[in-house]
């Protein structure tokens, strides 16, 4: 329970950091180009995605085996996910450690989901697109290619919203 606190608390904290980060965002794009932009309006695809956290639960193999959630190859994958309708996220370790904050989109076929890892001040540290496999409301998978010339080999990771 402790540690569900804690996390809750996390998250909520970041959420209002982030919501903070945008309006500042916002307003120095309204001073320095005198335009106001809209928010982007949200394709059904990113509308099953948020307002809920998403824990990944399992990772698959080509060949349908189970993967071990500290396996090298896919313990980066594991851990907390939260996206917000303004286009921004947030993750966390399994630990509840945060790891990952930034911007995300999926592409309007659902066939792509695109993050744009951020620093704290805003710098762009990577991108990463991953093929999406499964988007509903209470199941994401994405797929991941350890050798992005080998596509026979990869990991589906599986997440579901955190009751």
């Amino acid at each position: 329970m402790k540690i569900k606190s804690l996390i809750a608390i996390s998250l909520l904290s970041a959420s209002f950091s982030l919501f903070a980060a945008e309006s500042s965002t916002s307003t120095a794009n309204i001073q320095t180009q005198g335009v106001i932009q809209a928010q982007k309006e949200l394709n059904d695809y990113e509308k099953v995605m948020i307002e809920k956290v998403w824990i990944t639960t399992d990772a698959i193999d080509e060949k349908g085996n189970k993967t071990a959630a500290d396996n090298p190859q896919v313990s980066n994958y594991f851990g907390l996910a939260e996206y917000y309708p303004n286009g921004t996220f947030i993750m966390f370790t399994p630990e509840g450690k945060q790891k990952m904050q930034g911007d995300w989109s999926m592409s309007d076929d659902g066939k792509i989901r695109t993050l744009v890892a951020k620093d704290t001040e805003g710098k762009t540290l990577f991108t990463r697109d991953v093929e999406n496999i499964t988007v509903k409301n209470d199941e994401y998978t994405y797929r991941i290619y350890p050798n992005a010339d080998d596509r026979n080999t990869y990991f589906d990771i599986i997440h579901h919203v955190k009751k």
